[in-house]
C-alpha cells in the first residue's frame, strides 16, 4: 500500500541570517569629523553591509541607509560634549566592530580655534547689502566654503582647514574696506578671473590677474597682513 508522506508540508524554511555569512566591518568613514549640533551625512565605507545593519555612535542607534554591500549612509546624532566617539555596527543582539570600531570627531561651535576662526572671518568676509551686524556662523561658513571651492576648485572635508584657508584668502583680498558694490561676487570671479593661491613659509601670495574684468581695483599703497604686495603699476590694456 502506497503513503504518502505530508511531513515537508508541516517545515518551516529557515530563514539565513545575514550576519552569519560573514561579518560585516568598518573600514572609514567620511567624513570623519562634524558639528555637535548633528545632523550631517556620513557615509561609512567597509564590507559584508546588507539591509536592517545598524549603525551606533557611542551608544546611541541612529538612521541609515544602505547604499551598498561597501557604503552605509547614515545622520550624525547630536552630542552636548565635543570629542571622539566609537561607530559600531549592530544587528537584532549582535554587536559588530567592538575590536575596531570606526572613530568620528565632533568639534563644538565655540571651541577657542573655531571661534577665533569665526571672528577673522566675521571681519573680512564679504558683505552683502542688508546683512546685520554680526553674520551667523552657518552664514559664514558658507560663505568661507565657497571661498575657498572658488579658489581651490574643489571642497574640503575638514571644517578646521576651511576656516584657516578661507580667513586667510579672504584678509588678502578683501584687507581694503570697499563699498558694496566694489565686491565682485564669486561667480564672477570665478568666471572671469585666475587666482592662483601658494603658501610659502605660512605666508599667503595671491596673484589675481584681469582685475579689471571684476569690476574692483586694489590702492597701491595697501599691504595685506598675509604677505600680498600689489603692484604698484595698474593693468595695461
Amino acid at each position: 500500500m502506497f503513503v504518502h508522506n505530508n511531513s515537508k508540508h508541516g517545515r518551516r524554511a529557515r530563514r539565513l541570517d545575514p550576519s552569519e555569512a560573514a561579518t560585516p566591518c568598518i573600514k572609514a568613514i567620511s567624513p570623519s569629523e562634524g558639528w555637535t549640533t548633528g545632523g550631517a551625512t556620513v557615509i561609512l565605507i567597509g564590507d559584508n553591509f546588507f539591509d536592517g545593519l545598524q549603525v551606533v555612535f557611542g551608544t546611541m542607534l541612529v538612521w541609515s541607509e544602505l547604499i551598498t554591500p561597501h557604503a552605509i549612509r547614515v545622520q550624525t546624532p547630536p552630542r552636548h560634549i565635543p570629542g571622539v566617539v566609537e561607530v559600531t555596527l549592530s544587528y537584532k543582539s549582535k554587536q559588530f566592530c567592538k575590536g575596531a570600531p570606526g572613530r568620528f570627531v565632533y568639534t563644538a561651535l565655540n571651541e577657542p580655534t573655531i571661534d577665533y576662526g569665526f571672528q577673522r572671518l566675521q571681519k573680512v568676509i564679504p558683505r552683502h547689502p542688508g546683512d546685520p551686524e554680526r553674520l551667523p556662523k552657518e552664514v559664514l561658513l558658507k560663505r568661507a566654503a565657497d571661498l575657498v571651492e572658488a579658489l581651490y576648485g574643489m571642497p574640503h572635508n575638514n571644517q578646521e582647514m576651511i576656516l584657516k584657508r578661507a580667513a586667510d584668502i579672504a584678509e588678502a583680498l578683501y584687507s581694503v574696506p570697499r563699498n558694496h558694490n566694489q565686491i565682485p561676487s564669486l561667480g564672477n570671479t570665478a568666471s572671469h578671473s585666475m587666482m592662483g593661491v601658494n603658501s610659502f613659509s605660512g605666508q599667503l601670495a595671491v596673484n589675481v590677474s584681469d582685475s579689471t574684468q571684476v569690476g574692483y581695483s586694489r590702492n597701491s599703497s595697501s599691504v595685506s597682513p598675509r604677505g600680498y604686495v600689489p603692484s604698484s603699476t595698474p593693468p595695461t590694456e
